[in-house]
């Protein structure tokens, strides 16, 4: 009974037999990944859309057909007895070679967040060995939003722990995730996670893993975009340096982060990336900190439940507040905070420092590249379009860009740039939508007054 009033929450399911818990079993540096030794499935249209089966108590494994994805979604949802309403959840990151259901095997977390009447979500990502790639975080987003939308979720209250590959890919998920009207994660506990995938690349015992294509489809070297945005620092272990420019901890300015590591884990270059991402958080100002463990093994047990559950419960989603001066890296069109970002270029990253200073009515967007389009409801961020607005703009690179004012009921009386009335400017009272054109492309600074 408990089932079956459990599955008709989430609508109907055929059903299969609770399946034994698989044996992990890592590729080894002489096989060539196929689609099998990956341990995901292809989509496939002769497939039911979705199915599921018990897993163990109140926890169910669904796998989503997903249309317009390569790679089904197999996913692990708990939902306790005692659940609350709205309910936090939290998501659990897999390790390499691991699925949702050895997460059970490796960390009662799961059991112990539902014992707080929290939901739980452990999603595969494709497949056993994603490194947090980005159709791994889309298959990933995919079955979020499916159960999200059938279970009392609060959006508030959403937080991520990932243990080794799944820490990484629980950063660079809370770092690509910033949309307001998706599903953004309030804290994440990283462990011992792979923040740089160059550094990770480098210190691999399979290339042929990372450059397969199914993976990355090259090394970072020849394709260094498809590390990056699945990255959250830019580690080279051969030059011994840490990048910071455009890395996407930056993203992570209003996500609370707390790193977990053993002090003498075997595997001591994936603990200096958690220490880097810490690093870089904390020059950044953003809330990071590391908790050391005195253990020499590398395994979700070094973490304690109790702690992570406790700080995890106290946090909530934050967003940029008005005042505030925050920089955004994005790796593809979407929003961002409260900016849409149309790039350039796709296969280049485009960061952008923005803040509204709602008392002075002015938008500063500077230090951008790849950028083709910025976007922002001027009312709703605060931004008073009845006075005298002030918009500063700065370009690093021959981007030619559009600043859109959204929320704009009148057309303005003037508008002026670097001092000159009547610049390149539209003005579309269906779409209340004033539209700025930098258009020399040109690196510099522009200044421009929008007079009601």
């Amino acid at each position: 009974m408990i089932l079956l009033s459990t599955l008709s929450l989430l609508g109907p399911i055929a059903l299969a037999a609770a399946p034994a818990l698989p044996q992990v079993k890592p590729l080894t540096k002489q096989q060539a990944p196929t689609v099998a030794s990956l341990g995901g499935d292809l989509v496939t249209p002769f497939l039911a859309p979705m199915t599921g089966s018990a897993v163990s108590g109140r926890m169910l494994q669904i796998t989503l057909n997903l249309p317009g994805q390569t790679w089904q979604e197999t996913f692990i949802v708990g939902i306790p007895s005692n659940m609350q309403t709205p309910a936090p959840v939290l998501t659990l990151f897999h390790g390499y070679g691991e699925e949702p259901v050895n997460v059970l095997q490796n960390t009662t977390l799961a059991a112990d967040a539902m014992a707080r009447g929290w939901l739980v979500f452990i999603p595969l990502g494709a497949h056993k060995y994603n490194y947090g790639i980005d159709y791994a975080q889309e298959n990933i987003e995919l079955a979020f939003e499916f159960f999200a939308s059938r279970l009392p979720v609060d959006m508030d209250r959403v937080y991520g722990v990932g243990f080794s590959m799944g820490g990484g890919a629980a950063a660079s998920y809370a770092a690509r995730h910033l949309d307001p009207n998706g599903i953004q994660f309030a804290a994440i506990v990283n462990h011992t996670g792979t923040t740089s995938l160059r550094a990770t690349y480098q210190t691999s015992n399979d290339y042929n893993l990372f450059q397969s294509p199914l993976m990355f489809g090259g090394t970072p070297d020849s394709d260094p975009f498809r590390y990056l945005r699945s990255s959250t620092v830019d580690m080279d272990m051969v030059a011994g340096t840490v990048d910071l420019r455009g890395a996407l901890s930056s993203n992570l300015s209003h996500v609370p982060v707390r790193h977990w590591y053993a002090t003498m884990d075997v595997n001591a270059t994936i603990v200096e990336q958690t220490l880097a991402l810490d690093q870089a958080m904390s020059q950044e100002g953003s809330d990071t900190g590391v908790v050391p463990r005195p253990y020499a093994i590398h395994s979700w047990s070094t973490l304690d439940n109790t702690v992570v559950l406790d700080w995890l419960e106290g946090q909530r989603l934050t967003r940029p507040a008005a005042g505030e001066v925050t920089k955004t890296v994005a790796d593809r069109d979407g929003r961002w905070h409260d900016l849409d970002i149309r790039q350039v270029a796709g296969d280049e990253l485009t960061p952008i420092l923005w803040s509204v200073q709602a008392q002075a009515n002015a938008l500063y967007l500077i230090d951008s590249k790849n950028l083709a389009e910025v976007a922002i409801d001027a009312p709703a961020a605060g931004l008073d379009m009845s006075r005298n607005l002030l918009v500063v703009f700065q370009i690093k690179d021959s981007s030619v860009t559009d600043i859109v004012l959204r929320g704009v009921d009148q057309m303005p009386t003037n508008v002026i740039r670097r001092g000159t009335a009547t610049p390149p400017w539209t003005y579309d009272a269906t779409e209340k939508t004033l539209t700025l054109h930098e258009l020399n492309g040109i690196a510099g600074w522009s200044s421009w007054i929008i007079v009601p």
